[in-house]
């Protein structure tokens, strides 16, 4: 069979190699990893007004909350939570990918401090978010660190 070439068959080509172009490129979207903040997203900004009440309880002691880490990451409660019964939760928040987010119960040990290993942790930026509520009253304190 003899192909003809003349600006048509140039056209149908060109038809033909746009139309593979665009196919690959929804092909790719399909494949493409959509990171939302979390996949409770819309919930939590419900429930915004508890999570401003949260901070303005937290205001009189968030200079206090420190984070600090070498071979493991110590987070220093303020003084006010020492020995006293606090339950509530740390987040390690991964802006970059919510599933490499870390969830910790809060485990203070007598100087207010908790210690966190780094082992399952990958190199980069996190927001430490801990949660917590002493006598029915919310506190939450943020932090944020890049592990090397």
């Amino acid at each position: 069979m003899n192909i003809k070439w003349n600006w048509g068959t140039g056209i149908l080509i060109a038809i033909f190699l746009m139309m593979s172009f665009v196919g690959f490129l929804v092909y790719k979207t399909f494949d493409y990893k959509i990171n939302k903040v979390s996949e409770d997203y819309y919930e939590r900004g419900l429930n915004h007004s508890e999570q401003m009440k949260r901070v303005e309880n937290s205001r009189p002691y968030a200079h206090e909350f420190k984070v600090d880490y070498t071979d493991v990451c110590t987070l220093q409660f303020p003084t006010y939570f020492i020995d006293k019964e606090v339950s509530g939760e740390v987040l390690f928040f991964r802006p970059s990918d919510y599933s490499q987010d870390k969830t910790f119960e809060i485990a203070m040990d007598t100087n207010g401090r908790q210690l966190v290993s780094l082992d399952h942790f990958y190199k980069g930026r996190y927001i430490i978010k801990v949660t917590l509520s002493l006598e029915e009253i919310p506190y939450y304190f943020e932090s944020d660190i890049v592990f090397n």
